[in-house]
């Protein structure tokens, strides 16, 4: 459980130090926005073809934890690269390889940890990530002023590089055998379409349309990440309000996964959805209207715990529905639809509807998905949070 809890830790400085400030850094290392713009639109297309891969090669062929760990050091190197003094389109390159291996990190994490603790214990684990990330992004948004971006480089090679060293320490389950029955799908001795994604999606036939809501949810997220900051310069805030709003957010986080397990054994995994996605839908609306930066970071007090809610209940809801063997597939099929399709959809629409239209259309968009989305997961989320007997570590 050390081992483990350090890889969470880890994962939220990592991300903390580096994911926040992609713009800026991207910038500064003279980038306009429209080049900016490509390039987060191909890392996030890189980001959602390679989630399922990785996922494929944890289950099946390296097991999660040593898959873990040769993402986290490619991710390392990626990073460190980016000290050198290269031309726009090395760089690039860099950040798409960056996102490649980062792709991996809390889909394998997340399925170490579904399978090595108790599921009802896995929002308290969670949290950490969440509290590491926030204390982490704040306290490197005052070291940056001071010192400038080469410091963000070295931080996350550092904390990615404990991802790596503490991975070898957590125990794993065995991998997935294509060729063997799995729970609720049907075998084939010929390799499986989509390797273990397709076994997955076979074993748990709602297990697809549990993604396409979670999808829809995470646009509205996603749309709150990427525009929430341009809103907040149009009403004159400085670079320190836009990260308060990240870290206000994360820290609400900490106190909402302490309580998730609760939540979801009183209102069932169906009905912590339902409520989180309408919760975030609101909250979304309350964007088209307030026109006071305190107001809207006050809010994140509230997006920050519906965020949380999300999250664990989808984790939850795959820890569920797949066996222990394809837990690394399940959580990137998660990443894959929620932070590499919705990213995508959010990006692309929301760029257009915030240039055409303003904020308001980009939020306003954001409230009717969140509905669809809630409407959505009350028909195919499971009605409770009934937990199932992981297989012992391997």
């Amino acid at each position: 459980m050390i081992a483990l809890r350090l890889v969470v830790l880890a994962l939220g400085v990592a991300l903390g130090v580096f994911y926040p400030f992609i713009s800026v850094i991207l910038a500064s290392r003279g980038l306009g926005p429209a080049q900016i713009g490509l390039v987060a639109s191909i890392g996030a297309i890189g980001f959602t073809l390679a989630v399922p891969a990785w996922g494929h090669i944890a289950d099946v062929r390296l097991g999660r934890a040593r898959t873990l760990q040769i993402c986290a050091i490619g991710g390392a190197v990626a990073v460190g690269a980016l000290l050198g003094p290269w031309p726009p389109i090395v760089i690039a390159l860099l950040f798409f390889a960056y996102w490649i291996f980062e792709s991996s990190w809390q889909p394998l994490a997340d399925a170490l940890t579904v399978n090595l603790v108790d599921r009802r214990r896995y929002g308290r684990v969670r949290l950490l990530t969440s509290l590491s990330f926030a204390i982490a992004s704040i306290a490197a948004g005052f070291l940056y002023d001071q010192a400038g971006f080469d410091a963000a480089y070295i931080l996350a090679v550092a904390a990615t590089l404990t991802i790596a060293v503490a991975a070898m320490r957590v125990p794993d389950v065995g991998r997935a055998d294509l060729g063997t029955p799995v729970r609720g799908a049907t075998s084939s001795r010929s390799r499986p379409w989509l390797g273990s994604a397709g076994v997955a999606l076979r074993a748990a036939p709602r297990l697809g349309a549990v993604l396409v809501a979670v999808m829809l949810i995470n646009i509205t997220i996603i749309s709150g990440f990427t525009y929430l900051p341009l809103r907040l310069a149009e009403l004159g805030s400085p670079p320190s309000d836009v990260a308060l709003s990240a870290g206000v957010s994360a820290l609400a986080e900490i106190p909402a996964m302490l309580v998730a397990a609760r939540v979801a054994q009183w209102v069932g995994l169906r009905g912590m959805f339902v409520v989180s996605a309408l919760i975030y839908g609101c909250v979304s609306a309350s964007w088209i209207v307030l026109d006071a930066a305190p107001l809207i970071i006050a809010t994140r007090l509230v997006s920050g715990v519906a965020f949380a809610w999300i999250l664990v209940c989808v984790v939850l809801t795959i820890a569920r529905l797949l066996p222990s063997e394809l837990q690394a597939t399940g959580q990137s099929l998660y990443q894959t639809f929620a932070f590499g399709f919705g990213a995508i959809v959010a990006n692309l629409v929301g760029g257009v509807l915030y240039a055409n239209s303003g904020h308001s259309a980009v939020f306003g968009l954001g409230l009717l998905l969140a509905i669809l989305a809630a409407t959505m997961g009350w028909f195919v989320f499971p009605r409770d949070a009934r937990t199932r007997i992981a297989s012992a570590p391997a």
